[in-house]
């Protein structure tokens, strides 16, 4: 299974408008797998081809199930970059679609009145955190004693 967000990433993300309503069932898969529950989140994990707003009730019900809180608006980016950079190192996501989101979220939500051709500076932001980038997350053996 992918990376999937914690609930705080995935509130960040979809506050953004950088989340799609298709990867919600995905998402509370991975969260009944790391031991949350919750009926709708049951029912939204199994959702399969089913109608975008019937999924966006039952999300917004799992949300509220598992008491996830609105991120206030600078406590979103961190969360965002966390995810992103992590979906990255898996392999799952390119530096292209990453700088994308990251773009698209500066356009929206931190510099709407900003000509997109600024976020050069994003560019220089990826090169210093990726240059020594580690994922947190469950510590590997390394086999050695």
């Amino acid at each position: 299974m992918e990376l999937q967000p914690t609930p705080d990433q995935a509130m960040a993300l979809m506050t953004s408008g950088l989340l799609e309503v298709d990867d919600f069932p995905d998402i509370a898969a991975q969260w009944l797998a790391d031991g949350m529950d919750s009926a709708n989140l049951r029912t939204l994990a199994g959702a399969d081809n089913e109608d975008p707003n019937d999924i966006r009730d039952l999300w917004t019900a799992t949300l509220q199930d598992l008491e996830v809180q609105a991120i206030p608006l600078e406590k979103q980016w961190p969360l965002i970059w966390a995810y992103e950079l992590a979906s990255w190192k898996t392999g799952q996501r390119t530096r292209g679609q990453i700088l994308r989101d990251a773009v698209q979220y500066l356009r929206a939500v931190e510099y709407a009145d900003r000509d997109a051709e600024e976020a050069y500076v994003l560019w220089q932001l990826w090169d210093e955190l990726t240059s020594n980038y580690i994922p947190q997350g469950p510590k590997m053996k390394s086999g050695r004693t």
